[in-house]
């Protein structure tokens, strides 16, 4: 761990190096003409490396939204294309026909394996409110009832 004595002492020489350089940045500006101040400024081009780092952030998210997006379309049209392809010699020309489904049993109560059974849940009933009272409020659940 760092001692807050060098923490301290190496803030101190930081600090001094700043003021230092905004002392001979402000000599450097002393006596001149506002628009010979802006040419140091413009100098440091900073709004060059603005431009640059929007232009940069701008082709990247360009390249990471449409490349995908055209990825997309394209294999779409590859599954289009496959299947409307003619077909293969594996596979026969003539289709298949469509299994018949077996007859109702005697039971039909039952539900079958595919649907579950909902009745215990009460899923297709329906029940009545009483018309003077909403159904959505209840003298139960006054929860700020205590806070006055």
């Amino acid at each position: 761990m760092a001692s807050t004595k060098g923490d301290l002492r190496q803030l101190k020489q930081n600090s001094s190096a700043t003021v230092a350089e905004l002392k001979s940045f402000l000599k450097e500006l002393k006596g001149r003409s506002p628009q010979e101040m802006l040419g140091i400024v413009a100098g440091s081009q900073l709004v060059r490396a603005i431009g640059l780092a929007t232009v940069i952030v701008l082709v990247v998210s360009l390249i990471f939204t449409a490349v995908p997006y055209a990825m997309a379309d394209r294999d779409k049209e590859e599954a289009a294309t496959k299947e409307s392809s003619a077909p293969s010699a594996a596979e026969p020309a003539i289709p298949k026909p469509a299994p018949t489904p077996s007859p109702p049993s005697s039971a039909g109560a039952q539900p079958s394996s595919t649907t579950p059974d909902l009745s215990n849940l009460g899923v297709n009933e329906e029940r009545k409110a009483p018309p003077n009272k909403n159904p959505l409020e209840s003298k139960k659940d006054d929860f700020l009832k205590g806070l006055e």
